[in-house]
């Protein structure tokens, strides 16, 4: 009942993540003046995040929504959706940038979205995995089906945030393997992750993909690191 959400919000005020203040009751983890400043990627970067897979893999196209710059205060959402237990701001976030690509056609012949693994052991200590979320997202809005399971994590790397771009390699060579081939086999697929950096972790499950499976492989994610490490 309207009555008691409104209460709720009296008792317990909801803040923006971005910014701090508190949000109407219309506003979901984010003020709209924030939503407005979201910092989208511009044009002129969209051939740079392409050029980060370039020769490691044989890619269709790659884009990302927003900037992950260092201090910014919007890299709270990412963080209060990737270990806050706050995944289904990935969801909104990803519906959001679904809404923005379907109009460029980013999405055309794309046949499934799936999602970047997480090892067992990782997702038993998060509780879930992000990428399913901003795969959700994405799926809500353009009818594309998801594919889970056919790709998996074979082992928990460490954290890649405070690794240098050598270490990130490293770190995330040989984690995937391909386990059901059959639901992507000749298809046109969209693998997503939350934050592009290296494109280390990215790069390593395409390539788990593509030593066994006949497939076209584009690529999403939330966020990109403009300011490289």
């Amino acid at each position: 009942m309207k009555w008691i959400s409104d209460l709720i919000d009296l008792i317990f005020p909801r803040h923006c993540y971005v910014c701090g203040e508190i949000l109407s009751r219309q506003e979901q983890d984010i003020c709209l003046d924030c939503l407005y400043k979201l910092p989208k990627i511009e044009k002129i970067h969209l051939e740079e995040i392409e050029k980060v897979f370039w020769g490691k893999f044989d890619i269709a196209s790659a884009t990302s929504y927003i900037y992950y710059r260092k201090e910014s205060p919007y890299n709270r959402l990412l963080h209060k959706m990737k270990y806050d237990n706050r995944p289904e701001i990935g969801r909104r976030l990803a519906m959001m940038a679904a809404e923005q690509l379907s109009k460029e056609g980013f999405f055309d012949g794309i046949d499934a979205i799936v999602p970047l693994p997480l090892s067992k052991k990782k997702k038993r200590q998060r509780g879930y995995n992000q990428c399913d979320y901003i795969a959700e997202g994405l799926s809500h809005i353009t009818g594309i089906p998801i594919v889970k399971d056919c790709v998996v994590s074979t082992k928990a790397n460490e954290s890649q945030t405070h690794k240098t771009r050598d270490e990130r390699w490293k770190n995330t060579e040989g984690i995937f393997s391909l386990a059901t081939p059959e639901p992507i086999e000749g298809k046109h697929i969209l693998l997503i992750d939350d934050i592009l950096t290296t494109g280390a972790t990215l790069t390593n499950c395409a390539m788990a993909i593509q030593q066994t499976c006949h497939c076209k492989i584009s690529i999403f994610t939330l966020a990109y690191t403009y300011n490289k490490l």
